[in-house]
């Protein structure tokens, strides 16, 4: 069950954000909403409305649209591509403040009830990318006592965020069993967005966003999550099934797989598979690979010449057959 949001919920998101903020499309800021905070009619009138747009599965209209100011980014050569421009999208301020108080019950939940996989960081409560650096470092460290260096691939998902499919990713929020008004909730929150562009003194007329789900999102961490949890769950089954004994990592839209071996050869083979099936898989969920990202790294404690074995990843084919229920 959804349990009505308290008071104390509220003042401790807000408590979270800088009172020097940009001011927002409705003209307020976090200062300002600290302080009426204090008086209890205010601080109440505000938990009603997070409470009703839950219980009516609804996300009004007024928080749905955006600002998005481009700032050319200075010291380039040319302004030809959008690469060259900072895109700062501004949402209002109460929308933003009630988008954490969700995401925060969210993933409380989902996190709990291990929803979300293990080998899933950053973004998240306590899996910050820096505790995966220092594990790394120290499975290096420790297999090299064991005469075994360490492989490692790492890939990039092209366009992650603007690719969520939104039904896909209303059915996985369905499979959390939560009250059926918070799915509604999602449903309607994922469709019709509209932003305005801000440059140089130009305004456009309001454009249709719907599709993915925007980086200035306060949900896009858990949203993300929830959506690469059930291929990492399909993926721990199949290798399990190839006897692979590799580990993973996922910072997002960025994966790590990690392997430990006598020889670097062995590795390759098994690094090779491993991306052939995270490529398939995430196909399968409308997502692609960004090929020409990926870079393979050894750490090996050898002296002298390092001869590596090739490994050529050009060639991936057709997936290792496996059985129907896997599923």
């Amino acid at each position: 069950m959804w349990a009505p949001f308290s008071k104390e919920e509220l003042i401790n998101t807000i408590g979270k954000y800088n009172n020097s903020s940009a001011f927002r499309p409705d003209k307020l800021s976090w200062s300002y909403i600290k302080q009426i905070i204090w008086y209890d009619k205010c601080i109440s009138k505000l938990i009603d409305i997070v409470n009703v747009c839950i219980g009516l599965g609804h996300w009004p209209f007024h928080f749905k649209t955006s600002t998005t100011v481009i700032i050319s980014k200075p010291n380039k050569k040319s302004y030809n591509s959008f690469k060259s421009f900072h895109f700062i999208v501004l949402m209002n301020i109460l929308g933003k403040l009630f988008e954490k108080m969700i995401r925060e019950r969210l993933q409380f939940i989902t996190i709990s009830n291990n929803f979300i996989h293990l080998y899933q960081l950053d973004g998240l409560k306590h899996r910050l990318t820096t505790d995966a650096g220092v594990t790394l470092t120290h499975v290096i460290h420790s297999r090299w006592i064991k005469n075994l260096s360490t492989s490692t691939l790492a890939f990039d998902i092209v366009q992650f965020f603007p690719l969520l499919n939104h039904h896909l990713l209303s059915l996985i929020i369905n499979k959390i069993r939560l009250d059926y008004k918070v799915l509604f909730f999602f449903k309607n929150y994922l469709v019709g967005k509209k932003t305005k562009y801000l440059w140089n003194g130009f305004q456009s007329p309001f454009c249709n966003i719907n599709i993915g789900v925007g980086q200035e999102s306060a949900f896009l961490p858990i949203l993300s999550a929830l959506y690469l949890s059930p291929i990492f769950h399909i993926l721990e089954k199949w290798l399990n099934i190839l006897k692979i004994p590799i580990s993973i990592i996922s910072f997002v839209d960025d994966g790590l797989f990690i392997l430990q071996n006598e020889f670097i050869s062995h590795s390759n083979v098994n690094l090779f598979c491993s991306y052939n099936v995270i490529s398939f898989l995430l196909t399968k969920f409308g997502l692609v690979v960004e090929h020409g990202k990926t870079e393979v790294f050894h750490f090996s404690r050898s002296h002298g010449v390092f001869n590596l074995p090739s490994l050529d990843l050009s060639s991936l084919g057709s997936i290792i057959l496996l059985p129907k229920n896997i599923w």
